[in-house]
């Protein structure tokens, strides 16, 4: 894979952090076309450019990275999101895939594994860092073979699925579906057991996959 051919723009509001990782890129010979401080900017460059990957940051004024990846994803699905934040809980990663971002890194990571994501997303459309399991490899690419796991799951556990795929914590779920919180864990164990699946951001990749909620 030659790195010239892929055209990268950044959007992050911290110039240092900004120019640091085009300085990066372009030191790996990336064709990095276009660098802005908000998702806003972005949105309406690559509407209109040739853009293969966007690294963006999460956290930035006027639109925020959520917002526009979510833009992109509905009028330029094209572009792959690579979300970039300081923030590794699940009910992050969880937002930032539903909003369409195909990888995710946290800003402390390695430069070699953000060249790792940008060839991952540019050449397979996905990346997934070893902070998700590796289940969600298998099953954002289709690879596994789930074919009627779903008749698996009851009501209730169907209910659960779909309330994971929010921003609801465990505690609001529990209070949605009018259930105790260790009822609540009970549905999320069974689901990681039925699903294959080691994280809340494996439980709703399964939901995008099999349609249950759509990105």
């Amino acid at each position: 894979m030659n790195n010239k051919d892929i055209k990268i723009a950044i959007a992050d509001d911290h110039k240092l952090v900004r120019n640091g990782i085009a300085n990066l890129l372009l030191s790996r010979d990336f064709d990095v076309i276009y660098q802005c401080e908000n998702g806003k900017e972005m949105y309406e460059y690559a509407l209109k450019n040739d853009v293969d990957v966007v690294i963006m940051d999460m956290n930035m004024p006027v639109m925020n990275g959520w917002e526009a990846t979510a833009a992109l994803q509905k009028d330029k699905p094209s572009v792959k999101v690579i979300g970039l934040s300081m923030l590794d809980d699940d009910l992050s990663v969880v937002k930032i895939i539903r909003a369409g971002a195909r990888g995710y890194l946290l800003k402390d990571a390695e430069p070699a594994e953000l060249v790792r994501a940008i060839h991952d997303v540019y050449k397979n459309g996905f990346y997934h860092s070893d902070f998700v399991s590796g289940y969600l490899y298998k099953s954002f690419s289709g690879q596994d073979g789930e074919g009627h796991v779903l008749e698996l799951l009851s009501d209730r556990e169907m209910e659960f699925l779909k309330l994971c795929c929010t921003e609801y914590t465990y505690k609001e779920i529990a209070n949605k579906m009018s259930v105790s919180p260790r009822t609540v864990d009970g549905y999320r164990d069974a689901l990681f057991t039925k699903l294959e699946s080691r994280s809340r951001v494996g439980l709703v990749m399964s939901a995008i996959k099999h349609h249950i909620v759509e990105l």
